[in-house]
């Protein structure tokens, strides 16, 4: 049965009968539900393309180290967060700033997880420390290829 834009379902049995609501524009929710993302909005580097230019390697199967050698030319290794980690892994040159959240949007919905009102903010802070605090990658105004030393796990 049809009733105001819902699907009405009677589910009988021996004991007990049951209605279910299926609202027929639900497909149409899942936009509404998303944030508006102000912050990405206003930030002027948002269409820029972002690279990893630091050495890396794994420390086990779930964590890497950042490496570089520092004034004295000792090997410095740098471990980061759960976040930190996966945006530099992700940092290959070839997506914007603005399509990165659209990617990350697309895992917390892949995953049926709530997608976090300031996730925006978040990314860019993230990518921002990647960029300025650890040096770890560059932002570019066209698609970049990652240089050969960076892409892969030092052996």
């Amino acid at each position: 049965m049809i009733k105001n834009n819902s699907i009405f379902i009677v589910v009988s049995n021996l004991k007990k009968t049951k209605s279910i609501e299926f609202n027929m524009f639900s497909f149409l929710k899942k936009k509404k539900d998303l944030p508006e993302f102000d912050f990405i909005k206003s930030y002027s580097e948002k269409e820029k393309y972002f690279v990893r230019v630091k050495k890396w390697n794994w420390l086990n199967p779930e964590q890497i180290s950042l490496l570089e050698k520092d004034s004295n030319g000792k090997i410095k290794m740098t471990t980061i967060e759960y976040w930190h980690q996966e945006m530099f892994l992700d940092a290959d040159g070839q997506k914007t700033i603005s399509e990165y959240l659209d990617i990350l949007i697309k895992q917390f919905r892949d995953s049926k997880m709530e997608i976090p009102s300031d996730l925006d903010k978040f990314m860019v802070e993230t990518l921002l420390s990647l960029k300025t605090d650890l040096k770890a990658i560059e932002y570019s105004d066209l698609p970049t290829e990652i240089k050969t030393e960076y892409k892969n796990p030092i052996n």
